[in-house]
């Protein structure tokens, strides 16, 4: 699509929800300059619809001033053509719902570290919006009011973005009025069901609590409620999934509590829970950790097409800027000459009168130098010089013997038998080892395992491609929460690649 809005060109559709259309886009200026945003614009019938205008205006407010590393920043608000806009930060990655709809779709789990660390982040930059004041230290009590996976946001460099603040309201003393409720039925709280109630920040908390449980077992908690009518009904209790720790199975009981005082005050207080059970459970998580994931889940290309950068090659190739991919090894960095465009840049002009006061100087030091080191040379006293004796080279020496006969060279006169012969010593090669073919393997586990080979402990998965001899390869899969050991062979082939699943929840 080549459709301009404003000073930024459409380049794709991204999604369409209820109000606006969201495009990925590129501000073009001068010099070669770009930067890639997100575009969220009002759908085009709604543009003339006051009350949507009002919610579209009123999430931008709220979203500007969102500035935490675990929140897409939005840039501005503009209008063109009575349309209205905002530009957001462009993120390189998937959304939590893309992660877990390939893991289902390639028999994967998502390791329960890695879903405990990115609901973590998030809950971060939840808190950030729940604390945020205003210029005289006045809360502002921003309630998100649709935490969904479809709204967290899983960068490739491994970092979570909270986004669409869209039906976000201040939440101080903010009770929900009779109709039917914004956002997910899903992820909504029982409170924002009922008509009357008092809504505060653990209306988020609950959400949160859905996304995880969702993320850690690919399926709503049991008892979601799948209309406004059982929205509204008595929930049901959290019932723990034996397939998860302990740890985690309180986590998520306390903060899908029914009643908003049995949870977490704070989502504060639920990702410090989330860090704790990490720590006490020696479930060590690094940023590398969820890219390696992500690799795993959408494949190293998805990974390096960032749309987000757009670099005109041509123009950094003048400036010598684009080389980082060449090698230079210890060479010196050299960059070839910028010529100054005349009016905006004057260099100021050489000082010739300087220049012929130095001259003299340097010729007459460097003189007096030379002289100096020529006189220190003669001067020195010289050391007795000592004939060390080389010892002759060691050769071998045998005779032939009368009764052998062999062919001699053409351009040589055959040796006669019997004649005392001395040849060069045998110096002996170094034997070089050739290199052992391998191939590569990718090990797959549900849920997730400790990988060993060979006796080494590889780590735990996901894990990138391991290289290995070619041929029978054992490994070892380890998961201590189910209580499994599991030894699984695959034929690795010379040269290629081979995945290895395995599903320890089967015996």
């Amino acid at each position: 699509m080549s459709e301009s809005l404003g000073r930024y060109r459409l380049l794709k559709l991204l999604a369409t929800g209820g109000m606006g259309e969201v495009f990925l886009a590129r501000q073009e200026g001068p010099a070669g300059f770009t930067k890639t945003v997100v575009i969220k614009r009002i759908l085009r019938h709604l543009a003339s619809d006051q009350n949507f205008i009002d919610l579209f205006l009123n999430e931008a407010r709220l979203a500007a001033q969102l500035q935490h590393p675990h929140i897409a920043q939005v840039f501005g608000l503009e209008n063109e053509g009575n349309t209205w806009f905002i530009s957001m930060e462009y993120v390189h990655g998937r959304s939590l719902r893309d992660l877990m709809v390939a893991a289902r779709q390639q028999g994967l789990k998502v390791p329960p570290r890695i879903a405990a660390r990115l609901a973590s982040m998030a809950l971060q930059g939840l808190h950030f919006a729940h604390e945020l004041t205003d210029s005289r230290g006045k809360p502002l009590g921003i309630l998100h009011r649709d935490v969904s996976p479809e709204n967290v946001l899983v960068a490739f460099s491994g970092v979570v973005k909270l986004v669409d603040f869209g039906i976000a309201k201040a939440m101080s003393g903010a009770v929900t009025r009779v109709g039917r409720p914004k956002g997910k039925l899903s992820y909504m709280a029982p409170e924002l069901t009922r008509a009357g109630a008092e809504v505060d920040r653990r209306a988020d908390v609950y959400a949160m609590g859905v996304v995880l449980s969702e993320a850690l077992t690919l399926e709503k908690p049991p008892g979601t409620p799948k209309s406004l009518e059982e929205a509204q009904a008595t929930r049901p209790a959290y019932v723990p999934n034996p397939s998860l720790p302990r740890g985690l199975n309180e986590i998520l009981a306390r903060a899908l509590a029914s009643e908003p005082d049995g949870r977490f005050s704070t989502a504060a207080a639920m990702s410090e829970a989330l860090e704790a059970w990490l720590m006490t459970s020696a479930q060590t998580v690094v940023p590398g950790d969820i890219v390696g994931f992500l690799a795993a889940l959408f494949g190293n290309a998805a990974m390096d097409a960032n749309a987000g950068v757009a670099i005109d090659e041509g123009l950094l190739g003048t400036t010598g800027l684009l080389h980082a991919r060449k090698p230079v090894g210890t060479q010196p960095l050299s960059f070839p000459s910028l010529q100054p465009v005349r009016g905006t840049f004057d260099p100021l002009p050489p000082d010739d009168s300087a220049r012929s006061l130095i001259w003299p100087i340097l010729v007459g030091s460097s003189t007096a130098l030379l002289v100096g080191f020529v006189l220190l040379l003669a001067l020195w006293p010289r050391a007795p010089s000592v004939e060390v004796p080389v010892p002759p080279e060691p050769v071998a020496e045998f005779v032939v013997p009368s009764q052998v006969e062999f062919d001699a060279p053409e351009d040589e006169a055959p040796v006669d038998a019997g004649v005392r012969v001395r040849l060069p010593p045998v110096v002996k090669r170094p034997s070089v080892k050739r290199p052992a073919k391998t191939g590569r393997v990718t090990v797959r586990v549900n849920p997730w395992a400790q990988v060993s080979f060979g006796g080494k402990n590889l780590g735990t998965t996901p894990l990138p491609a391991i290289e290995v001899p070619a041929g029978t390869a054992t490994f070892v899969l380890k998961n201590d929460q189910l209580g499994v050991t599991r030894k699984v062979t695959v034929k690795v082939p010379a040269g290629g690649s081979v995945v290895l699943k395995a599903d320890l929840f089967k015996k």
